[in-house]
């Protein structure tokens, strides 16, 4: 398995946790009530921060632990970190891909604010859900392309 595969499944990994743990944290919050006041937008802004610094310790933690099951599993001393050109072509492909849906959700979250159907925090989160979602289809495309081979 060479380093971008084996990035694209931690990148996965980590995404589809932030992702739960977006979904789980927000929903609780809107449920709750937390974004009816007038402090809702700096409530949202404040959970994302902590979302966003738990999220690097758990992309940190996955990388570690992902490293030491793949060297316990294939019994190498230390795994390759080289990336050749195949890797490099998967990375720009999927980084465009990514860049797309990015793009769409930036619009989407422009198209509703502007049909005066959408508060910041609708808008915010539309965004985020474009941002993680794309990080997601990233890693899925990523592995697909190294699965199926170039």
């Amino acid at each position: 398995m060479s380093s971008g595969e084996r990035d694209a499944y931690t990148s996965l990994l980590s995404s589809l946790i932030y992702a739960v743990m977006f979904y789980v944290r927000i929903s609780g919050q809107y449920e709750a009530g937390l974004f009816d006041g007038p402090d809702a937008l700096q409530i949202w802004a404040r959970s994302i921060l902590w979302l966003i610094l738990f999220g690097i310790g758990v992309a940190i933690a996955v990388t570690i632990l992902f490293t030491i099951l793949y060297v316990i599993v294939t019994g190498e001393k230390k795994p390759s970190d080289l990336k050749d050109e195949r890797d490099w072509s998967i990375e720009v492909r999927g980084t465009r891909i990514a860049t797309v849906i990015i793009s769409i959700g930036l619009v989407a979250a422009i198209m509703d604010l502007a049909w005066g159907g959408a508060s910041a925090i609708r808008a915010f989160t539309i965004l985020l859900i474009a941002t993680s979602g794309s990080e997601i289809i990233k890693s899925l495309f990523k592995i697909y392309r190294y699965r199926r081979g170039f």
